[in-house]
């Protein structure tokens, strides 16, 4: 009879459980909150790393399900859609205008008797005027169980710390804000024993400051943006993270920068990054093996790669479009991310399911050249603190030939490091572009909360 020879073992007996998870009440194992997180988790791998088939037809019906809903609760997703029964393919991209232009007219598409809790939810404003949209308290449970899900899927050790850094706003800018707790592992913490965590809440931090607190405990799986990383190589030697036992790096919210990897790949530090964006959460996590495939995350969204046209050192790549499939309070529907990328049906590693490869970011993360080529841009904090002293930094590509980079912290700048700056900045984008070095007390970053270090602005 086919499928005999295929056999799959449940054992936790390497798992460090906790008797807290297990339920006193009778005809039940686990308590309500554990049992529905490990549920969770079990599912998202059954459907992400299971049968090609069944996946397929999960999604399909999932899509279905929000092309009824979407049609039938706003005329703006009536038009575009014209039947629930459409095939993705046949339907019109959706841009950040037209997001903003459905929320201002509509609002959300969940009413009070669905239900469920939504509310309001915005971008960082990183690609210019933050996007505003509704989201689900579905929304919220599903990004929080898929992040977790990924330590599982992979076998990461649980038992080591977890260490994140996390941007607010706070009245002394060099402040940092430190919160612990005993686990990283939220509805589980008490099923299984995990590692301590430690937030680190920071502005425009003290660097020296910062290392000091990262040497107070091990560090563990480190989450944080590559400009903090930047930040800290810069005033210290990469070797400080190993003897701080730091596991594993988990990168968030930017590119990082070939740099930062060869630092770590010298270490023998793993880096594990993902694909992710406020309006829809999880998209890819990066695979294992090879860092340059994102293996998408089916559970939650359906990706396409569409018109090919874009010459990156060589190569074409296509936009990347992104259905939501839990997006019912705001629908993101072929939703355009403005990223460049290429897409596969699997995995060189073996993964079988579909795999984001060659990820290229934002359009406005790349230079704009006249002739229609872009270039990655990847210029770190510390290269520029070569040529001058600053606490902030900021480069926009405001024409075809022109960046404009502004340091923060500073009143003016002496000629030579204008010159140093003018020369470096050339040497890294091309002698086409001309150079305008700005000093500043304070960048002015409007509504974002990101404080990328390079856009163009030109996209």
């Amino acid at each position: 009879m086919p499928g005999l020879g295929h056999r799959m073992k449940f054992d936790f007996s390497s798992l460090p459980l906790r008797n807290g998870g297990f339920s006193d009440q009778t005809m039940s194992i686990l308590d309500l909150e554990p049992r529905a997180m490990l549920t969770t988790i079990t599912e998202m791998a059954l459907l992400e790393t299971g049968s090609p088939a069944a996946r397929a037809h999960w999604q399909k019906t999932q899509l279905r399900n929000l092309l009824a809903h979407a049609g039938q609760r706003s005329a703006f997703w009536q038009k575009r859609i014209g039947s629930a029964n459409a095939e993705l393919a046949a339907l019109p991209l959706l841009t950040r205008r037209d997001v903003q232009q459905q929320v201002a007219l509509e609002g959300c598409l969940l009413r009070e008797n669905d239900g469920l809790a939504t509310h309001p939810h915005a971008t960082s404003g990183s690609t210019g005027t933050p996007v505003r949209f509704f989201v689900s308290e579905v929304n919220g449970r599903y990004n929080g169980a898929r992040s977790l899900a990924q330590f599982f899927m992979e076998g990461r050790d649980l038992s080591l710390n977890r260490t994140r850094f996390k941007l607010v706003q706070m009245p002394d800018p060099e402040r940092l804000t430190i919160e612990k707790s005993e686990s990283w592992l939220g509805p589980l913490a008490g099923l299984i024993r995990s590692g301590g965590n430690k937030y680190i809440e920071y502005l425009r931090p003290n660097i020296q400051a910062l290392i000091r607190e990262l040497e107070k405990d091990d560090i563990g799986y480190l989450v944080c943006p590559p400009r903090i990383m930047e930040m800290i190589f810069s005033s210290c030697d990469p070797t400080l993270l190993r003897r701080a036992k730091l596991h594993m790096w988990l990168p968030l919210a930017e590119s990082v920068a070939p740099e930062l990897i060869k630092i770590f790949a010298d270490l023998a530090i793993p880096v594990r990054a993902s694909y992710s964006c406020e309006e829809v959460g999880a998209i890819g996590y990066q695979c294992a093996a090879l860092p340059d495939h994102y293996h998408v995350a089916t559970s939650n969204v359906i990706v396409e790669v569409v018109d090919r046209k874009y010459d990156i050192d060589g190569a074409m790549f296509g936009k990347v479009l992104v259905t939501h499939l839990h997006s019912y309070a705001t629908p993101f529907i072929r939703y355009d991310l403005g990223d460049l990328a290429c897409l596969r049906e699997d995995c060189p590693c073996g993964h079988q399911g579909p795999t984001i490869s060659h990820l290229q970011g934002r359009l406005t993360e790349l230079l704009h050249h006249r002739d229609g080529r872009l270039s990655p841009f990847y210029i770190r904090g510390q290269d520029l603190a070569a040529h001058a002293r600053f606490t902030e930094y900021r480069m926009r590509q405001t024409e075809f030939d022109k960046i404009v980079i502004e340091l923060g912290g500073r009143s003016e700048l002496a000629a030579e490091e204008i010159a140093a700056l003018t020369e470096f900045l050339k040497t890294r984008a091309g002698p086409e572009f001309d150079i305008e070095v700005k000093a500043c007390a304070e960048i002015d970053w409007g509504e974002s909360s990101k404080r990328r270090g390079f856009r163009c602005e030109v996209a």
